[in-house]
């Protein structure tokens, strides 16, 4: 039996059958590929695409930061900041498992959602609260509908669920700060159950709720039927479904393609970042132009250059120094958006002390940055300390696990020695401050490099190495050893040569 053509991930083919490749000829048309295995995969154009709407949406949440810099504003911007990226996250992922087979139509249905939430921020805290509650509504719905029933998405399971979407609809009535602690409450649960559930459990209620679904239509069927009609036959594929159709009997589980993910989410980095520039230079054009400009100028560039290098170049999933793959995708969603909104927080302070290098920053605005900054690395520091144990616990390679702790260390002391000075200097100037900020992200990976360097000179030195060292010295002496046998059976052979 032929299966209709379909655009829900999981089914048959979207592109329908293999007559719509074929050419003048008869033959396929298709560019042929030898090992589809083999080939490195990149962000299509549709994803570019799709991603210039986050280039907007970062650039309006960071307006809207730099105008409301309260504790209540601070809130507003989290909750929309993380509804923004979930849209965005769910979509993502869509496009990354469909691959060639991404619908355009979906992706532009969500480019106009999050359109729609993009145009509502600078007026979230008043009456275009509501629009941006129904853009989000809106996406999640979308961004759900390419998912057939009898497939599970392991890696970003919510894009199942609806259970964070209802306090959003309820918000729709509801008016003053209610309105956002139901937009939180949503947010919250779809985070819990993403941390929260496991591979098998979602394998496992996928397939309990795609038995109870059978179940009840068996039941429906033969009570229509009678207990005299004969029982249909069962297709090879599952069991038969209305108008002849099969429905599968087991569940579909569907992953991520890992190394085009990673470089989805680094791509969004890349726009927080690039979004922090533009707004930089905009501060300047406004600022006026002497040796303080220049001097501030140049430490935002430097900021922006070593959040680039450690998020981007040297980590994953936006996690400063995090080796690429260190992560399950599941988990590294979730670290890909407190990052991120750490990341956009940082950035979004620069613009006004580049405008104004010369002035006081204070208690308000510095602990912005700082905090930021100390959330940032506070992430980052406690992932690497989690993959130590982690590699402890499982007795993987010392020297994996020495690497994660090193990993730490540099991430951690920079941070600390930034806030202590933070909260020594009262009311410094934002040029300072700038260069502060930027010298803490600088030192990460420099101070990962002597910490390398030391452990490699320890572990040559006797007395002093650890257990890698020993384990070096071990292997160095066990080589020593078979060359002396080698020697020596040469010897008995022959005289040596010359390069003996």
């Amino acid at each position: 039996m032929e299966h209709a053509p379909t655009d829900e991930v999981g089914g048959p083919d979207p592109g329908g059958d293999d007559a719509a490749h074929e050419g003048p000829d008869g033959r396929d048309d298709r560019p042929p590929v030898a090992d589809a295995v083999a080939v490195e995969r990149h962000a299509s154009w549709l994803e570019l695409f799709f991603d210039l709407v986050a280039v907007a949406g970062i650039g309006a949440l960071a307006h809207l930061l730099a105008h409301e810099r309260t504790g209540v504003g601070l809130g507003i911007y989290v909750v929309a900041f993380a509804a923004f990226w979930l849209v965005w996250a769910c979509f993502t992922t869509y496009a990354d498992i469909a691959a060639e087979t991404t619908r355009t139509v979906t992706m532009l249905a969500g480019m106009v959602a999050l359109g729609v939430m993009t145009a509502a921020v600078p007026g979230i805290d008043d009456e275009h609260r509501r629009a941006f509650a129904i853009g989000y509504v809106v996406g999640r719905v979308v961004a759900s509908r390419p998912w057939r029933r009898a497939t599970v998405v392991v890696d970003l399971p919510v894009v199942h669920t609806g259970a964070g979407v209802l306090p959003w609809v309820v918000s729709w009535w509801v008016d003053g700060p209610a309105a956002y602690l139901l937009w939180g409450l949503g947010l919250v649960l779809d985070l819990a159950f993403l941390l929260a559930s496991t591979r098998s459990r979602l394998v496992a209620s996928a397939q309990a709720r795609l038995d109870r679904a059978l179940e009840s239509r068996r039941r429906r069927r033969d009570e229509r039927r009678g207990p005299s009609d004969a029982a249909p036959v069962r297709g090879p594929g599952g069991a038969d479904g209305p108008r002849g159709r099969q429905v599968p009997t087991t569940v579909q589980v569907l992953g991520a393609d890992v190394p085009h993910l990673g470089e989805r989410m680094s791509l969004f980095v890349l726009i927080v970042v690039g979004e922090s520039l533009i707004q930089v230079i905009d501060g300047a054009s406004e600022a006026e132009w002497d040796r303080a400009l220049a001097v501030a100028g140049a430490g935002a560039f430097t900021l922006l250059v070593g959040l680039w290098g450690v998020a981007v170049r040297w980590g994953s999933a936006g996690v400063a120094l995090l080796p690429p793959g260190s992560l399950e995708p599941r988990l590294a969603w979730g670290a890909h958006l407190v990052s991120t909104c750490a990341l956009a927080t940082v950035a979004a302070t620069l613009a006004p002390f580049v405008a104004d290098p010369t002035a006081q920053v204070g208690d308000r605005d510095r602990w912005f940055a700082v905090g930021a900054y100390a959330t940032y690395a506070l992430v980052a520091a406690s992932i690497h300390v989690a993959l130590a144990v982690r590699d402890g616990r499982a007795g993987a390679d010392p020297a994996g696990r020495r690497e994660s702790a090193r990993r730490a260390v540099a991430i951690g002391a920079p941070a600390l020695v930034v806030v202590t000075l933070a909260g020594v200097h009262v009311d410094p100037t934002a040029v300072r401050l700038v260069w502060l900020l930027a010298g803490g992200v600088v030192l990460m990976p420099v101070l990962l490099g002597v910490l390398r360097r030391r452990d490699e000179r320890q572990g040559d030195e006797p007395g002093r190495a650890g257990a890698g060292g020993r384990d070096e010295r071990r292997a160095e002496r066990d080589a020593a050893r078979e060359r002396r046998h080698a020697g020596r059976a040469g010897h008995r052979e022959g005289p040596p040569t010359a390069s003996g």
